[in-house]
């Protein structure tokens, strides 16, 4: 069983009566301690897949298996927690409160976790 599996995952949009995919059919996999890179053109769906699996979204269809839990079958309240101790991203814009420093926006994402290490 890999860490990471994608079976069928599909995320659909709706615009205007419209129905948009976003990622269709969607399959792969990625070993536990495997490098593996996401690449494409310009909307072919690296961030909805990368979102999908950061659980910032959910998929319309398919199935998500990371280390063996079917992340794609969450609850809201389970993906919250999912995403508040079992990932992390790194966004491009790095959305930090600009009121504080370096050193108390890392103390500040600290406060969320269950084991904290020193900022």
């Amino acid at each position: 069983m890999a860490f990471v599996e994608f079976h069928g995952v599909t995320k659909y949009y709706e615009m205007g009566g419209q129905k948009i995919a976003a990622a269709d059919g969607v399959d792969f996999s990625v070993e536990q301690g495997e490098f593996a890179v996401i690449v494409g053109p310009s909307g072919a769906g690296k961030t909805t897949v990368l979102n999908i699996l950061g659980g910032i979204d959910t998929c319309s269809g398919g199935k998500i298996l990371l280390d063996g839990r079917e992340v794609s079958a969450y609850t809201p309240k389970q993906l919250t927690e999912y995403r508040r101790y079992d990932v992390g991203f790194v966004f491009q814009f790095y959305n930090l409160v600009q009121n504080l420093t370096a050193l108390e926006n890392v103390e500040l994402a600290s406060v969320l976790c269950r084991v904290p290490m020193d900022a």
